[in-house]
């Protein structure tokens, strides 16, 4: 990483801290949800969707004035409002408070994610992009993948803990971006207006097309540990959940960790309609396995396939935005393709309905139905690429 400008460098650092933050309290949210409000799964699952459908169609505005406005100002922004969101958490007491705080840190989340990506496409040739969103997906899938299980420990002796600790780090982060040089467009390429850019955004069916299919996707990879908790809490005691959920986010970070570079390298931007197939079906498989556990050693075999599939899809779909996005518009491009995010707030709904209407393995068959659905238009959108964008072997 020494290799790269001050930007990149601290953009990865922060981008593992911000995810290390919110991947801190994830795990813990259904259980934090249902015993500080009361609510059952499917109200849980419901409180989560509609912050993370509000902070989704934020994300579309926030994707457009990332194309306008100083970037680094608005991840800074967006770093202080996660720190802000965690903290007040811990306060909420009633469903109006805890939804509105909710919708502030996914917001804040999602405007991050938009502008570190912008910034990276900014500030590399073409070449290194796939290098550079392979190292980046590695740092932030670390955090994603230790976030929750020290979150686990730590609760387990302090239970709002979690919430401080992800707050300051959050907090501590946005340090590092006010060193780095301002970054602001070009005046003669800014669109024009909100509404000219989602003209051109819905005329483009390749976008369409692949923003269709990874929101079918991140029903099943989005917000997986909130539905694993789901799942858990529902078949097994609080304290035999808490266990088997502490080893299959052991298992995740020990996977991540040893082969998230190996993977990632091999990804080639020619080759991505066929990676994200094969991703898809690591996925699927890795559901179903989850069906059939019994044991804690069945449950990490499911989480280290499943993790297989994790490590593909994210960076591929990054690539493939990038690589079909106007450079004056990369910003509104990534903020469309963030709408997926929406399967994250489908996720808990559907998962809490299906945990309490149906035998609780359907919930896993259902996930993994919708991703070969999802990948499928993922793999139609790479091939029409193919032929409406020849100029980029995509």
């Amino acid at each position: 990483m020494a290799t790269y400008s001050l930007v990149i460098r601290r953009l990865m650092i922060c981008s593992l801290t911000i995810v290390m933050s919110r991947a801190m309290t994830s795990p813990l949210l259904s259980l934090f949800l249902s015993t500080r409000l009361g609510l059952n799964q499917q109200d849980v699952g419901l409180l989560m969707g509609i912050a993370v459908f509000i902070a989704t169609l934020l994300g579309l505005y926030g994707g457009y004035v990332i194309d306008r406005l100083e970037k680094r100002k608005l991840l800074i922004l967006a770093m202080l409002s996660s720190a802000v969101g965690f903290a007040l958490l811990t306060f909420a007491h009633n469903v109006y408070l805890t939804t509105l705080t909710l919708v502030i840190t996914e917001t804040a989340s999602a405007l991050f994610l938009i502008g570190s990506k912008a910034i990276i496409s900014e500030n590399l040739p073409i070449g290194q992009r796939a290098k550079v969103f392979s190292l980046r997906y590695t740092l932030t899938n670390i955090g994603y993948a230790t976030g929750p299980m020290l979150g686990v420990v730590i609760a387990g002796h302090l239970p709002l803990a979690p919430f401080f600790i992800a707050s300051a780090i959050a907090f501590c982060s946005l340090f590092l971006m006010l060193g780095i040089p301002r970054t602001v467009a070009e005046t003669e390429y800014l669109p024009r207006s909100f509404i000219d850019t989602l003209v051109t955004l819905k005329n483009d069916r390749t976008l369409i097309l692949f923003t269709g299919g990874s929101l079918l996707s991140t029903i099943v990879h989005g917000r997986y540990t909130l539905y694993l908790s789901q799942f858990l809490l529902v078949t097994h005691t609080a304290e035999q959940a808490l266990k088997i959920l502490s080893a299959v986010l052991a298992c995740n970070a020990l996977t991540v960790i040893l082969m998230q570079y190996q993977i990632g390298r091999f990804l080639k931007r020619e080759q991505l309609p066929y990676w994200i197939c094969l991703g898809t079906a690591l996925f699927a498989i890795g559901l179903v396995g989850f069906s059939f556990a019994e044991t804690t050693l069945a449950w990490c075999a499911a989480m280290f396939v499943f993790t297989l599939g994790e490590m593909i899809i994210y960076p591929a779909e990054y690539l493939f935005v990038d690589t079909i996005a106007p450079d004056h518009l990369r910003g509104s491009y990534l903020g469309a393709q963030n709408l997926a995010a929406f399967g994250g707030a489908l996720s808990p709904v559907i998962c809490g309905y299906l945990l309490i209407n149906s035998p609780a393995p359907t919930m896993f068959y259902v996930l993994a139905s919708l991703t070969v659905v999802g990948g499928t238009l993922c793999f139609l959108a790479g091939r029409h690429a193919k032929l409406t964008h020849a100029d980029i072997s995509l």
